[in-house]
């Protein structure tokens, strides 16, 4: 059936092609006599165009459905491609969009058709937005642009770029927009920009400046702060480390070439010093540091920062000066000291040991020369019992041997029997918990008790002085008081530069320790306060 069809239209085609070879004159219709063999023609005709007709019409519905076929294929792409697309009318209205546009805007796309673009973003956008539009009437070339929006309270940026076409049929203008979410990304440059500006308001309230420089390459990058810090300008650093050394001191060029090179070559850390001539003829130390960094999409380079060391070296030259000085001044006390000591000594040696050597010596010639024993031998032991005891007196000034021997509570006890008299009476009272005291503290709490009980005799003018020792908390407590005379406060400085009581200041500040002193017309106590387990020898 078909093939007969297909055959009759075979047929058709070929009368129509005869007929277009020889057109019918359309004359004929408005004659009055039309013969039959005439309206058999044009019954004939009018059936080959039905016909022609016909399959017109069977080809473009194909057409049309190939193209719905197509449309709908490809609109798909449009919804669910990773842009955002706009077709505006002249005035702004949105013609079409796509789904991932309508996602961007949180709105349905129904919602979107049909609507001006500018309600559907923030009104502080809108200057910016008529602004694009005006540019892309004024030029063919695609334009673009970023706005700032807030959609459902939440920020967003949003990088549009478009251009404006003239409709075939309509003749008006057309925008056609792209819309991409941005807010990522600018959210993560913004924090770059906020990271970058921390960084650089620190080194520079650091005085730190930033260097580049590219491995197996002759060029040296430098910041802004680095020219300030070289005191060099920018237009006279070609760049190049050759123009960067020449800078340097000529006696620290050779160091920082070598340096550069190892650096270079050998992609090694680099921490050097040297110094520089800036354009006032100015000489300063610069501290340079850096380190390979590894790039994987370009080669790797070495950075590292720039510090001007010159105040901070002067400072440790002078804290090195002052620290000699103090060392040279510590051990020019230590040997006054010491020359004091056996200064001290060997006057005490001559004026009583010696003297009384001498008197034993004298008696001896006299029994020798006289042969008269009776009275000499007397006179000779009471000598030789003088010298004992300024020898022990001396000894125990020195080293009191009854510290090492019965204890620090049994040192300061026999002392104060040892210095009592029928006229001025010393009371010690000694907790056990003053033996867990360390050795050397031990004995320079001594020390303090004998130059402030010295004091009492020499000075106070006292009948009674009472000494206590306590310690609470790893924290040694001593009190001495006395009811004598005490002395003027105001005269304190003079008393401190011409007693022992100087030498009881400085053995406080060695230890690290507190000194109250209170005095009046009963009496004087002074308490001082340190640490038990303190060590004299770490100063």
């Amino acid at each position: 059936m078909n093939r007969k069809k297909n055959n009759n239209k075979e047929d058709l085609l070929s009368l129509i092609k005869a007929r277009m070879d020889s057109p019918f004159d359309n004359r004929m219709l408005i004659e009055g006599n039309v013969s039959d063999q005439k309206l058999a023609v044009l019954l004939g005709e009018l059936q080959i165009f039905q016909l022609e007709l016909e399959m017109q019409n069977d080809e473009l519905s194909a057409s049309h459905l190939m193209l719905e076929n197509e449309r709908a294929r490809f609109a798909g792409f449009f919804d669910l491609a990773p842009v955002g697309y706009f077709i505006l009318d002249h005035l702004g209205i949105v013609e079409e969009a796509n789904q991932t546009g309508a996602d961007l805007l949180c709105i349905s796309k129904n919602d979107i058709l049909y609507k001006r673009f500018q309600a559907l973003i923030d009104s502080a956008a809108w200057e910016i937005f008529y602004t694009f539009l005006h540019r892309m009437q004024t030029t063919s070339v695609k334009q673009n642009t970023e706005i700032r929006t807030y959609i459902n309270g939440k920020e967003l940026y949003i990088r549009m770029e478009g251009i404006a076409i003239q409709n075939a049929y309509t003749g008006k203008i057309q925008y056609y927009l792209t819309l991409i979410d941005v807010t990522e990304n600018r959210m993560v440059q913004q924090r770059f920009m906020d990271t970058n500006q921390r960084l650089e308001m620190t080194l520079n309230a650091s005085g730190t400046g930033t260097w580049t420089m590219g491995l197996g390459q002759n060029k040296v990058y430098l910041d802004d702060f680095c020219y300030t810090i070289l005191g060099i300008n920018p237009w006279d650093f070609d760049g190049s480390i050759k123009k960067l050394i020449e800078i340097v001191h000529p006696s620290d060029q050779l160091y920082v070439r070598q340096s550069l090179l190892n650096a270079s070559n050998n992609s090694i850390e680099m921490d050097i010093e040297f110094r520089v001539v800036n354009r006032l003829g100015n000489v300063k130390t610069i501290s340079a540091k850096g380190h390979e960094i590894h790039n994987d999409v370009d080669h790797s380079y070495f950075a590292g920062i720039i510090m001007d060391v010159t105040e901070r070296k002067r400072l440790a030259k002078e804290a090195q000066d002052i620290q000699s000085e103090k060392q040279r001044l510590i051990l020019s006390a230590t040997f006054d000291a010491q020359e004091k000591e056996r200064y001290k000594i060997s006057s005490t040696l001559h004026d009583s040991v010696c003297q009384i050597l001498y008197g034993i010596r004298m008696n001896l010639q006299n029994i020798q020369l006289s042969g008269k024993t009776e009275g000499n031998f007397a006179n000779i032991n009471e000598l030789l019992d003088q010298a004992i005891r300024e020898t022990r007196e001396l000894s125990y000034e020195l080293t009191p041997s009854v510290l090492r021997d019965f204890g620090f509570a049994a040192g300061v006890k026999e002392m104060a029997q040892r210095l009592s008299t029928a006229t001025f009476k010393i009371k010690a009272n000694i907790k056990s918990s003053a033996e867990s005291i360390s050795k050397d503290v031990q004995l320079y709490v001594f020390r303090m008790i004998q130059e402030l009980i010295n004091n009492c005799i020499k000075h106070a003018q006292a009948t009674l002085a009472e000494i206590t020792v306590s310690t609470k908390d790893g924290i040694v407590t001593l009190i001495v008081s006395d009811n004598g005379i005490g002395f003027d406060v105001n005269l304190e400085d003079s008393l401190f530069k011409g007693s022992g009581l100087r030498a009881i200041k400085n053995r406080i500040f060695l230890l690290n320790g507190h000194m109250d002193l209170t005095t009046s017309k009963k009496g004087t106590m002074v308490t001082l306060k340190l640490k038990s387990d303190f060590e004299p020898s770490l100063i």
